[in-house]
């Protein structure tokens, strides 16, 4: 076995090969094209088994997809953990590829990104799409509020107040030319952006609904077609995680916890892995606690309340209910259930 670390830019590519006992065999620096790279791993691979090795970037899914290709085994890290390893000083993109390579050599590396394919990464391809296309409406809504509020033209919150006063002021004779037209731009870039809003959730609803293990996740109270779609997406093979605390972790809805000898501290959720999916429950949680009625909404409810208590801990409430949705959500993905009040109100009581 060989052990290939890939330094991955957008123009070009370092690697670095070692043997089994960790001794450079060879190095180099090609293109970063799909070509290319399938060329180098199939050279490099024809005397002895290769792994290779990248760091997490915008080309990922490009090196990926050639690599794998070819007949290679290519394991995807997180940079920030990687670099932790092997920490120095003098950082270079030859040292980058030749400690990717000695950790892939020594077993010494993170846990592998999971690098999605098929109908997966299409999924989070067009959820990321919509999440850039809803911050620029919403940025547009922004200037547009700001811009009126500058002028001596209050708005009250809310979408309503906003579109009316715009309409108010596209009427209106008594506002200043530069006024007028700032306003004109932001309602003609907010009704672009409306209409591409539209037209991709449109796509995501009939997507979803062709889909059965999103419609299973439907089930659940406070989880709609966007939010089950978020989670089938982000979560992709659920087999790869052994338990639903794990995926719980993998979200950043876990407690961080900082131990050294006999002191012990808890702190708040740790906030790493997958911060769309952790926002997506953050926010199926408070449409749960707040908006859901019904008997099925109700032990889900009761695990908020409790949490909530008396002293007004609704953040952590809402944060534990996601927590839960997204454990709900685990096992309904990997036994191929629905959700059931009465199991949950079981499980609740007996707590």
């Amino acid at each position: 076995m060989r052990y290939l670390g890939m330094d991955v830019h957008a123009k070009s590519t370092v690697w670095c090969l070692v043997d089994a006992q960790g001794a450079v065999a060879s190095e180099g620096r090609i293109a970063t094209t799909a070509p290319a790279l399938a060329a180098l791993v199939r050279g490099l691979g024809k005397e002895e088994e290769l792994l290779a090795g990248q760091e997490v970037g915008t080309l990922t899914y490009l090196v990926h997809d050639a690599v794998t290709a070819a007949g290679t085994t290519l394991l995807s890290f997180n940079a920030q953990q990687l670099r932790s390893i092997a920490a120095s000083r003098k950082k270079t993109d030859r040292r980058d590829a030749y400690w990717i390579a000695k950790a892939l050599q020594a077993g010494m590396y993170p846990h592998p990104v999971y690098v999605p394919t098929g109908e997966i990464r299409e999924l989070r391809a067009r959820l990321s799409q919509r999440r850039v296309l809803h911050a620029d409406y919403n940025r547009w809504r922004y200037r547009a509020r700001s811009y009126l509020r500058a002028g001596g033209y209050p708005v009250a919150p809310g979408v309503t107040a906003l579109r009316a006063a715009l309409a108010e002021n596209a009427t209106t004779r008594s506002a200043p030319p530069s006024l007028t037209d700032a306003v004109a731009l932001c309602r003609r870039q907010e009704a672009v952006l409306r209409a591409e809003l539209a037209q991709l959730d449109a796509a995501l609803r009939s997507r979803a609904g062709e889909v059965e293990a999103i419609q299973r996740l439907m089930t659940v109270p406070g989880i709609g077609p966007f939010t089950a779609t978020m989670i089938y997406a982000w979560v992709g093979d659920v087999r790869r995680f052994p338990h639903a605390k794990q995926l719980a972790a993998y979200a950043g809805l876990v407690p961080a916890v900082r131990q050294s000898g006999s002191t012990l501290h808890v702190g708040g959720i740790t906030k790493q892995g997958a911060p769309a999916l952790r926002a997506t429950l953050v926010q199926a949680a408070h449409v749960l606690l707040s908006r859901c009625r019904g008997a099925e909404a109700s032990p889900l409810q009761a695990i908020g309340l409790r949490i909530r208590g008396t002293r007004g801990r609704r953040k952590i409430a809402v944060v534990a209910v996601a927590r839960h949705l997204l454990r709900i959500a685990y096992y309904i993905l990997r036994d191929g259930t629905t959700y059931d009040a009465h199991r949950l109100g079981t499980m609740t009581d007996a707590a």
